[in-house]
């Protein structure tokens, strides 16, 4: 949904229930136009959207978010400032639904962390 428009797959590695994706956002987005005029940030419903899309990748099956939880937005993503973002994801229940855990980082900066209830 938000892929290839709002970011895009650098790399995702990592097997047996943990994986780091990194990611590029794509300033040009027709979102930042639109959040916030003058000051983009990355909003937060479109960084919870990344994760399920990140976490439906790694798992190789399409999965949709059944409840997010725990959710700590503690650094703001500015396209114009960070363009290079990494998602740890884990899977700690592989069930259906399975429970991520969710962290974002820009290098060592926490920007974000999430857990997410993920159906298929």
């Amino acid at each position: 949904m938000l892929r290839n428009d709002l970011y895009r797959l650098i790399a995702l590695t990592g097997s047996e229930g943990t994986w780091q994706a990194d990611i590029e956002l794509c300033p040009g987005s027709a979102i930042y136009a639109a959040h916030f005029k003058g000051m983009p940030v990355t909003p937060g419903a479109c960084l919870v959207q990344m994760a399920c899309e990140l976490a439906s990748e790694a798992a190789g099956e399409k999965l949709e978010v059944r409840e997010a939880s725990d959710i700590r937005f503690l650094t703001p993503i500015l396209p114009d400032h960070t363009t290079r973002l990494s998602f740890r994801l884990e899977r700690t229940n592989p069930g259906t639904p399975a429970t991520w855990l969710v962290q974002i980082l820009d290098g060592e900066t926490l920007c974000a962390r999430m857990k997410l209830t993920l159906t298929d």
